[in-house]
C-alpha cells in the first residue's frame, strides 16, 4: 500500500491536503471526509489535528463532510527568464549566459562562435568564484 498527497475540497472549509492510500489504479480516492476539527463554539482554525485528537475520540468533533478530490495546483517555479523576454522585440539586452546566435546569422563560423561562448562562460564562472570568495582576483603587474 503506497500513500499519496492529494487535494480535496470541503464545501464548508475549502481546500485541504490529505495523505491517503492509493486505489488499485494508483490514483487518490475520489472523495474523503473532511477532518476539520470543530468545537462547541463553532470552528477552530487548525490546519492539522492536535496530537491528542483521534478519529474515535469522543471529545473531538469533526466536520466529516464528503470532500471530492480536486486537481492539485502546480507548484510554480520561479523562472529565470523575465516575462518581457517572451514578447517579440521586448528583449534588446541579452542576459549573461543567454545564447546569442545573432553572430552566426551574420556569417561567423561555428568554431569561432563556440570559442567566444566558451570564453564568455569562463569569464562568468571566474566572476562567480571571485564574488563568492573562493578565489582571489588576479592582479596583473606590468
Amino acid at each position: 500500500m503506497s500513500l499519496i498527497v492529494a487535494d480535496y475540497v470541503c464545501s464548508v472549509h475549502g481546500v485541504f491536503e490529505r495523505i491517503v492510500p492509493r486505489d488499485a489504479s494508483g490514483n487518490a480516492p475520489d472523495s474523503v471526509p473532511c477532518m476539520y476539527v470543530l468545537d462547541d463554539s463553532g470552528d477552530r482554525d487548525l490546519d492539522h489535528l492536535p496530537s491528542s485528537a483521534e478519529e474515535d475520540d469522543p471529545g473531538v468533533t469533526f466536520c466529516c463532510g464528503i470532500s471530492p478530490w480536486t486537481i492539485s495546483a502546480p507548484k510554480m517555479a520561479i523562472d529565470s527568464v523575465p516575462c518581457y523576454a517572451t514578447v517579440r522585440g521586448g528583449d534588446t539586452e541579452r542576459r549573461p549566459g543567454m545564447l546569442d546566435t545573432r553572430p552566426l546569422a551574420e556569417g561567423m563560423s561555428l568554431t569561432e562562435w563556440k570559442g567566444k561562448q566558451r570564453e564568455a562562460q569562463r569569464a562568468r564562472r571566474h566572476k562567480q568564484l571571485v564574488d563568492g570568495g573562493v578565489i582571489s582576483k588576479k592582479i596583473q603587474v606590468g
